[in-house]
């Protein structure tokens, strides 16, 4: 039989997967700019649009 998994666990698992992310671009030695900015759209402000991705990806550089 399955254990049942809290409510609290489904939602930390989109979470889990950006932290692995996150620590796979730390290990591909990416910029830590970049892995802050990721981190606080990801995590921190749940933003998901293309524009947040982009700035978060490309920093000053991308124009709109």
């Amino acid at each position: 039989m399955a254990t049942p998994v809290s409510d609290k666990a489904a939602v930390d698992i989109p979470a889990r997967v950006f932290e692995r992310y996150l620590q796979a671009l730390v290990d591909a030695k990416v910029s830590p700019e970049v892995i802050s900015r990721l981190r606080a759209v990801l995590l921190e402000d749940r933003s998901f649009t293309e524009r947040a991705l982009k700035d978060a990806v490309f920093g000053e550089e991308v124009q709109p």
